[in-house]
């Protein structure tokens, strides 16, 4: 979070949250470009939130981007691949993270959710990134059966 606001102060009005109904509350009341969705415990927290901010006709448009655990805590914590497929899910990356990559994935989100739909371009780039994060983690879980 604290990152994102230093990635972003300079050019975009951050609002922050820590707990999930402070977050569902600002969502209403400011009605931001993007919203930034890190793991909340208990696991599945965060993918209520999502689904909270899908079915509030105020909140429904607003695009999120996911920023998951490490691949390293992902089977005990973070989302599930479905969870993934909510509808205002609109990027999905996962932690570390750092601030130009951060920022590149947030205007990416952002241009896609002003043009409303993607041209093939873009969608071969979604698809290409999604293929390198499968790959990282099929390589995890193959080196987690060999151990």
């Amino acid at each position: 979070m604290w990152m994102a606001k230093k990635a972003f102060e300079s050019s975009f009005n951050i609002i922050c949250a820590s707990i999930a109904e402070e977050g569902l509350k600002k969502a209403k009341t400011e009605v931001p470009d993007l919203i930034v969705l890190g793991y909340l415990e208990p696991r599945g927290i965060s993918r209520q939130v999502a689904s909270r901010l899908a079915e509030d006709k105020v909140t429904a448009q607003i695009p999120i981007l996911v920023v998951d655990v490490c691949p390293e805590e992902y089977p005990r914590k973070g989302w599930r691949w479905s969870d993934g497929f909510s509808p205002n899910v609109k990027g999905y990356v996962w932690r570390p993270i750092d601030a130009v990559e951060l920022k590149k994935t947030v205007e990416g989100v952002l241009q896609r959710a002003k043009a409303s739909t993607m041209n093939l371009t873009e969608v071969a780039e979604q698809t290409e990134e999604m293929l390198k994060r499968i790959d990282q983690l099929k390589k995890l879980l193959m080196s987690r059966t060999e151990n």
